[in-house]
């Protein structure tokens, strides 16, 4: 995999996607206040490269089946963590390293669970069926075509970068909205939480086309197309 592509290209396209007349900006306002539209919008970015904002009822229901993919891996790490942990509470009484072993094979599975959701969420989109999201087996033929330690390092390079790209966008809300402040008093107060709100949607833009590439690139390397695999 070529990270340094990956990213380019990632940035480039988020650049792109925030480019626009004000009827885009417009629309793209009205699916962050009605939120599933905007889950919506990141389903075609990761199934398709130049997507747009029509269709605004298949847009809704691609937003709450994504909604519907991250709560179920979110309720199974939830209770992995629960049944883990809880072990390890009972042990720790016991065996305070057996305890520790849990604990540390918990956190493990959690991060394997993670990565399988990010994954998972594109695939989803790419097949169009939301069954195909819970198809595990599929899924880890994905990343193992991606091949695991590149697709684990790509995800610690995005968390990287993410981290600084937050750091950035936030200072320059901060002071954008100090100085709007000094002129304009309060507004500039109210201005901080549509600054922040337009932050991390450039974010998620280059999260979901970041993770799109990471997947193609399983794809790419052994010839077969995403969309034509079986269970």
């Amino acid at each position: 995999m070529n990270y340094q592509s990956v990213l380019e290209d990632s940035f480039g396209y988020t650049r792109d996607a925030l480019r626009g007349s004000w009827i885009r900006w417009l629309q793209i306002i009205v699916c962050v206040v009605i939120f599933p539209l905007i889950y919506g919008y990141f389903v075609r970015i990761m199934r398709e490269d130049t997507p747009d904002l029509g269709g605004w009822g298949r847009l809704f229901v691609d937003g709450l089946k994504l909604l519907v993919v991250y709560l179920v891996y979110v309720a199974l790490m939830v209770l992995v963590a629960m049944a883990l942990m809880g072990g390890a509470g009972i042990l720790a009484g016991t065996n305070g390293l057996v305890a520790a072993v849990v604990a540390l094979v918990s956190f493990v599975l959690l991060i394997l669970i993670w990565l399988v959701a990010q994954m998972a969420a594109v695939r989803f989109a790419k097949m169009e069926s939301l069954r195909e999201a819970f198809n595990i087996p599929a899924v880890l033929a994905q990343i193992q075509r991606i091949g695991w330690g590149s697709y684990i390092f790509s995800q610690v390079i995005l968390q990287i970068v993410l981290m600084l790209f937050m750091m950035v966008l936030v200072s320059l809300v901060f002071l954008v909205t100090g100085l709007i402040g000094l002129v304009a008093g309060i507004i500039g107060i109210l201005l901080l939480p549509v600054l922040m709100l337009a932050v991390s949607l450039v974010v998620y833009i280059f999260q979901y086309r970041y993770n799109t590439l990471v997947y193609e690139s399983g794809t790419a390397s052994s010839g077969i197309p995403s969309a034509g695999e079986t269970a």
